[in-house]
């Protein structure tokens, strides 16, 4: 059915649901398969409300990315709960930032750092590119130089940096330019297999137990030991 005949509340709904895979189609309601990926981790917000990370580690679940911050000057209010909490819980703990086009890239790593302050994390530092809830008015040339910019200034603090976007985002902003950096990809409908990934987002939909609302599932591409490496990699170096 051509777009302009569905019904608005549809279009709403859908667009919501799916918004990491703009252009990937319908989304998948099956998560990354347990039985053939060793590493599976769940990404949050506040939005997902009160976790007991506890339950969340007893269902299998390896790792948690937290989102932290946003442009220029958001904080995610429950960021230093969940964090405190996961790591309470034995989960390994990441962030992510969700990057703004219309926003300087000094300004969006300050707001990170800043409520990152000392604390440890085990995965590299995340931002999350995407086009969706992003105004479309930003050139594309733009948004690289104040996304480089923002990077820039993490690595320049000692971090290593970790990218999160969808197959629209890897074509505009990551293949030919930034495809140095680890790479988490979200891909509803199927495995990116064409892409370099570490970590895959298989599904907005997934059940874990201490979550009462669903939640994002991700699998990491390796085995568990290649995955301490990764958290790690000091360690991968000096053998």
């Amino acid at each position: 059915m051509k777009p302009f005949l569905r019904p608005i509340c549809t279009m709403i709904l859908t667009a919501i649901l799916t918004a990491c895979s703009q252009g990937d189609g319908t989304p998948a309601t099956t998560y990354p398969d347990r039985n053939r990926f060793e590493v599976i981790g769940i990404d949050i917000s506040a939005h997902n409300g009160d976790i007991d990370f506890r339950k969340v580690a007893a269902d299998g679940i390896s790792f948690v990315i937290i989102k932290a911050t946003e442009g220029g000057t958001f904080k995610d209010r429950k960021f230093i709960d969940n964090l405190r909490k996961a790591r309470e819980a034995g989960l390994k703990v990441g962030a992510y930032h969700f990057f703004r086009f219309d926003t300087p890239g000094y300004m969006q790593g300050l707001n990170f750092l800043n409520s990152l302050q000392s604390r440890q994390l085990d995965l590299p530092l995340i931002i999350d590119i995407e086009e969706w809830a992003n105004p479309n008015s930003q050139p594309t040339p733009m948004v690289l130089n104040r996304l480089t910019e923002m990077i820039d200034h993490l690595e320049g603090h000692g971090h290593r940096v970790m990218l999160y976007t969808n197959k629209n985002g890897f074509a505009r902003f990551v293949r030919g330019r930034l495809e140095g950096y680890p790479l988490w990809i979200c891909s509803l409908v199927d495995e990116p297999e064409e892409m370099g990934w570490v970590l895959w987002q298989g599904t907005h939909n997934g059940r874990v137990d201490g979550i009462n609302h669903p939640v994002d599932i991700n699998a990491f591409a390796g085995s568990a030991a290649e995955w301490d490496d990764f958290l790690n990699p000091q360690s991968e170096n000096s053998r």
